[in-house]
């Protein structure tokens, strides 16, 4: 417990956890521009996805910091004007991972990794059908026809999105071969 005179404001550890996503976000925007520009590319490029991504990692970082800022903010005026002792509620179950959720964490990691290693040969509908299915199944849902489903209509759409209406190429696979 402290006095009110000692409750101070502290920086949360979301704002960190932004601050270096923005960082990651430069970095990644930084990669996205070395990526080559065809002369026959119109407004929609190859750089263009990646660079929106980039962009949107900014704004949810900046979201998540305002956001942390603003809770911390409310906080210390209340303890504040209370006027009396106050104790930080510390949840202990977010302060610290556990093994299995590690594990989990790493998990997902490992899943895309395989998903970029088929993704060559397999090619993108066929990849994506699967990176979706095995990651909804991991996450929990149940492993069926429903989730396959999913799975496939899904990786149909962003194949419609990204080959054919932004002109995006993507890998094809050893498929043609057969067609």
């Amino acid at each position: 417990m402290s006095n009110v005179s000692s409750v101070r404001f502290r920086i949360h550890r979301d704002v960190w956890i932004g601050l270096g996503t923005i960082v990651f976000s430069l970095l990644y925007w930084l990669a996205a521009d070395d990526i080559p520009i065809s002369p026959l590319d119109g407004q929609v490029n190859a750089a263009m996805i990646p660079k929106t991504l980039a962009w949107a990692m900014v704004l949810f970082s900046l979201l998540l910091i305002g956001r942390a800022l603003l809770v911390e903010w409310f906080f210390v005026s209340a303890a504040r004007k209370a006027g009396g002792p106050v104790e930080r509620e510390v949840d202990e179950e977010a302060k610290s991972f556990t093994k299995a959720e590690h594990l989990k964490a790493f998990g997902i990691l490992v899943i895309g990794v395989a998903y970029l290693l088929i993704l060559p040969t397999l090619g993108y509908i066929l990849s994506m059908a699967l990176l979706i299915f095995v990651v909804s199944v991991y996450i929990g849902a149940k492993a069926g026809w429903y989730s396959a489903g999913v799975g496939v209509v899904l990786a149909v759409c962003y194949y419609l999105l990204f080959v054919r209406l932004l002109s995006i190429p993507l890998p094809s696979g050893f498929w043609p071969v057969f067609f």
